[in-house]
């Protein structure tokens, strides 16, 4: 079995994905879920008391109180680079990747690696290689997956999750500056990966750095650069999600214009 293949079996496995592309190593959307969805403020001020649960989402003063149960159950990152980091295994450092609860690794494994994944950068001898985590964060009960792939995140998309038909309901983006490439593609997608929900910065809005035209994702990727569907709708109650270089992550409904 190819590492492509055995990727798409483990992701099928999940009932809901959260994508991170350009992810680096920042763990804020696992601190964001983990936490019960509390707003950067309540994060960053630590664990709540001993004693106290909280996963919980009534624990926090965040004015949204969705049920956990429909939180992702998979997160999975995709960079090109920070092998290093990510094959620390057992000594990955909470702190370093943006966590703020307290975080235990519970399982570590290293995937079979993907081939041919950089169209755009430059190959290194560690792309394509996939580590699983199985990690408890901010002192929960449940047992939350990150794996993280060190390749294109345009690859990841075209290759592995369009291509066998893997949905992913939510998308997040923090600080995809893009030396390359820029993230406004990723709208051009997200009906065909039935995106409901995308947190992120400026950076990843359609026209608001007008519109850069990715002429590599073009020629490399062209299934990618298809014209959007849908629009981004920003969700006006729910605000502080977490702050990064480029401002605020904010939460956005995906929305069908056609």
């Amino acid at each position: 079995m190819t590492g492509a293949a055995y990727l798409v079996q483990e992701l099928k496995r999940y009932r809901s994905i959260c994508y991170y592309p350009s992810a680096g190593t920042d763990l804020s959307d696992l601190d964001f879920f983990g936490s019960g969805r509390r707003p950067w403020g309540e994060r960053i001020a630590g664990q709540p008391p001993v004693g106290e649960n909280p996963d919980p989402v009534v624990a926090s003063t965040s004015a949204s109180a969705p049920d956990p149960a429909s939180d992702p159950d998979l997160f999975l990152h995709s960079d090109i680079n920070f092998y290093q980091e990510f094959a620390a295994g057992k000594d990955l450092s909470p702190v370093e990747c943006g966590l703020h609860g307290a975080c235990e690794v519970v399982g570590f494994r290293e995937l079979p690696a993907l081939e041919a994944t950089n169209r755009i950068y430059e190959t290194f001898p560690f792309s394509g290689r996939c580590f699983e985590y199985r990690l408890r964060v901010w002192g929960s009960d449940r047992i939350r997956t990150l794996i993280h792939c060190l390749c294109e995140n345009e690859f990841l998309v075209s290759q592995i999750l369009l291509a066998h038909g893997i949905e992913v309901p939510v998308v997040w983006s923090r600080n995809w500056a893009g030396s390359k490439t820029c993230g406004t593609w990723l709208a051009n997608v997200l009906d065909r990966l039935h995106t409901g929900k995308v947190y992120t910065d400026w950076l990843c809005l359609p026209g608001q750095r007008g519109e850069p035209p990715n002429p590599l994702v073009a020629g490399k990727y062209p299934e990618l650069m298809v014209p959007a569907t849908v629009k981004l709708v920003r969700n006006e109650d729910l605000h502080w999600i977490v702050e990064g270089a480029h401002g605020w992550v904010d939460a956005f409904d995906v929305v069908k214009t056609r």
